[in-house]
């Protein structure tokens, strides 16, 4: 085992721990293919539950990892994201002696100087903290969510033995490589630092709520004295939880119009702002007897960068114009362009939309269309980016509530505007100005290369002998369909362009230079057309 010889004492302990955890559970056999254990007897296929149960076992950062693998539909099948989707991050509260020491020392302040009223049974407790209700000095009205003592040393010990496995595991198993693991944990250890600083979360929610403000909808107001890294303090809102349906009817809340404002809230979230509540689901939104949304606990935060958007908006043109060739280099793009049968795959994806295309927009279940999407993705082995994945599962969680309030609501008509706004804020005047810009620098450095260019094109032309290297890669390109093989067919035009330029420029200057003005208006047309 290359990648764990050289651990601590304390790692190989805890390495033998997981490993007797598996083993237990009846999960040697997958301990074995992850390359750090040995199977015992015939290999049996492990059940979700199982793998569930050990789960719970090993500990805080197995429970956030399985809650992270429930929203991959793209590497697991349902009965697995189901299994570990009941992964709650629910445990036993720490005894409040201990929680007192660490409010205290967080705030530099005893709490009865600080706090009216502190309650000191939890109103809940994770893995990562635990929540107080209390009453300030000043008679506010406050939850206090405060660190669960050590749990920085545990999570960091964990992470470490984590990254090791998954580095081995892809080393022996390919099936695990073509996950890209150190991808997947890259974005977990991202999102489990956000969580473990505390302060994160009240900046992701004043400034996701600034936003959000502009639609009506609110978020927990945070007091920065009394916040950092291993606590917080927001105003408790004055609220109904969005999980109680007969009491919001009993308040004469309009359910609709609590369905449609969170499905905008939601979608516009991701779309148009590119930061989002990552775990939108009913218990985190309040709604208060004026029908006000409130989102509370940003622990979880998505973003969408401005690439992936526009990565997006090509995907949504290549399914609307039946373009398959090109929807399947979006989806290989994000795989990370594994060997695949591409011709295989390009037939599945005409069939997906072949499926879909007829339907009305009120009619398609935006559930059915990532079921299919995911089962595809998973057949040609194909994983998504770990923030698209994302993305995706924030998207079903909020259709999946929006659908329980109003089983009539069409979230596929509520995404439709927003989408035509984002596809006039791409093709709009910021944008074209941004690529102006960088055309004139690509002209600029043509220009400043010329002198090389004349010459060499004087070479060819005196000697009567063009040279050619043709490079894999290029020859690859020009094999495969659709978008890339007419890129391609414009290239060798320009060339061809360039190449008569060249020729023609003593007999028939005003032909020549015809030739290369065409040629440097394919090179244009074409790069804007690959960015």
């Amino acid at each position: 085992m290359p990648d764990l010889h050289n651990l601590t004492l304390s790692e190989s302990r805890r390495l033998a721990q997981v490993i007797g955890i598996l083993g237990r559970h009846g999960l040697s056999g997958l301990s074995a293919s992850l390359g750090i254990g040995a199977s015992r007897g015939e290999p049996v296929s492990p059940r979700p539950d199982q793998l569930v149960t050990a789960l719970r076992e090993i500990g805080p950062v197995a429970v956030k990892f399985g809650q992270v693998l429930a929203m991959r539909s793209d590497m697991l099948p349902s009965e697995w994201t189901s299994a570990l989707a009941t992964l709650q991050d629910r445990v036993p509260a720490v005894a409040f002696a201990q929680v007192r020491h660490s409010i205290e020392a967080a705030l530099g302040a005893p709490v009865s100087e600080y706090f009216e009223r502190f309650d000191e049974t939890p109103l809940a407790a994770g893995s990562i903290a635990q929540v107080h209700a209390a009453v300030r000095k000043d008679g506010v009205p406050v939850i206090v969510k405060i660190r669960r003592p050590g749990i920085e040393e545990i999570v960091d010990a964990d992470l470490r033995l984590l990254r090791r496995v998954a580095r081995l595991a892809q080393r022996v198993n390919p099936s695990v490589a073509r996950q890209r693991p150190d991808e997947l944990l890259r974005f977990f250890a991202e999102s489990l630092d956000r969580e473990m600083d505390l302060s994160a979360e009240g900046s992701a929610s004043e400034e996701i709520g600034t936003f959000l403000a502009d639609f009506g909808v609110e978020t927990a107001q945070f007091d920065w004295d009394a916040t950092g890294r291993s606590i917080n303090m927001q105003e408790r809102v004055d609220a109904l939880p969005a999980t109680d349906l007969d009491r919001l009817r009993a308040a004469g809340i309009d359910l609709s119009q609590v369905a449609r404002t969170y499905a905008q809230a939601v979608l516009r979230m991701i779309v148009i702002n590119g930061r989002f509540h990552a775990d939108p689901h009913p218990g985190n939104l309040l709604v208060k007897t004026d029908g006000t949304l409130v989102f509370i606990d940003f622990g979880a935060v998505g973003t969408l960068l401005p690439h992936r958007r526009d990565e997006l908006v090509e995907l949504s043109l290549a399914i609307a114009a039946e373009d398959t060739a090109s929807l399947a280099d979006v989806l290989l793009g994000w795989a990370g362009d594994p060997a695949v049968d591409r011709e295989a795959l390009v037939r599945a994806l005409a069939g997906l939309i072949d499926r879909f295309k007829a339907s009305v927009l009120a009619q398609i279940d935006l559930g059915e269309i990532f079921a299919e999407v995911f089962r595809l993705l998973r057949e040609f082995q194909l994983s998504l980016p770990p923030d698209l994945a994302l993305m995706l599962r924030t998207l079903l969680t909020a259709e999946g509530f929006v659908r329980r309030i109003d089983p009539r609501f069409d979230i596929g008509a509520e995404l439709a505007p927003i989408a035509r706004q984002l596809l006039r804020e791409r093709a709009g005047f910021g944008e074209l100005r941004d690529k102006a810009r960088r055309t004139v620098t690509l002209l600029g450095r043509a220009a400043l290369n010329a002198p090389e260019l004349i010459l060499a094109l004087e070479k060819i032309v005196r000697s009567g002998r063009l040279p050619i290297n043709l490079d894999r890669r290029d020859l690859e390109l020009l094999a495969r369909g659709g978008r890339q093989q007419s890129l391609a067919g414009h290239h060798v035009i320009s060339a061809a362009l360039i190449i008569a330029a060249a020729l023609l420029l003593e007999g028939q200057p005003t032909l020549a230079g015809g030739c290369a003005l065409l040629s440097g208006s394919l090179i244009v047309v074409n790069w804007f057309r690959r960015e």
